[in-house]
């Protein structure tokens, strides 16, 4: 499958130099977009796998712009700048670019840099999941604690028997324990 690749530069130039580079390095150029005026939509509508912005397009609005795309759609994102500028670098770490490559790009490097750019964007997607799971569990745990204190206050229970009645309630309704802890602490009972 080949990848397919949005390139943003505002040098038309320069821009069909890397076009060039990215066909000869088996990539599929979707669209060479010189303009910044909805970038979120040509994502949006084009699905490219990957977005090459060359630096100087990159200033601190269309990276901003860029990170709200990020967020909105994330994709794997290579900022070329040919110059070393630790702002800029920084700035656009923030805004979620994958890989940030100083002093131009060689055709030989296209695909070395685009595959760690996938790569290391998958990896960061796949830690943003991992968070995002071990956040729901810390929070369910919090939520069945919450409802055991309340158990073992109202009616003098263990919290072992507090556990075992809430354990109780999920299976009688056939839901989660999560579900029954947040129905009693809502005032809704466990039926």
């Amino acid at each position: 499958m080949t990848t397919r690749v949005m390139l943003v530069d505002d040098r038309r130039d320069r821009a069909r130099w890397l076009k060039a580079a990215l066909d000869e390095s088996g990539y599929e150029v979707v669209k060479t977009v010189h303009d910044m005026d909805d970038l979120y939509q040509l994502v949006l509508d084009l699905e490219p796998d990957v977005v090459i912005i060359e630096a100087t397009s990159g200033k601190r609005d269309t990276l901003e712009h860029l990170g709200h795309q990020h967020r909105r759609y994330p994709k794997p994102v290579v900022m070329l700048s040919e110059h070393d500028d630790p702002e800029l670098l920084n700035t656009a770490m923030q805004a979620g670019i994958s890989a940030y490559v100083v002093q131009g790009l060689s055709p030989q490097g296209v695909r070395s840099i685009i595959n760690m750019a996938i790569t290391q964007f998958n990896e960061y997607q796949e830690l943003q999941h991992k968070l995002a799971r071990a956040e729901t569990r810390l929070e369910d745990q919090k939520l069945v604690e919450r409802a055991k204190c309340m158990l073992m206050e109202k009616h003098q229970l263990s919290e072992q028997d507090a556990y075992h009645l809430l354990r109780k309630a999920a299976m009688d309704h056939s839901t989660r324990i999560t579900d029954i802890a947040r129905r009693l602490l809502h005032g809704k009972g466990t039926g």
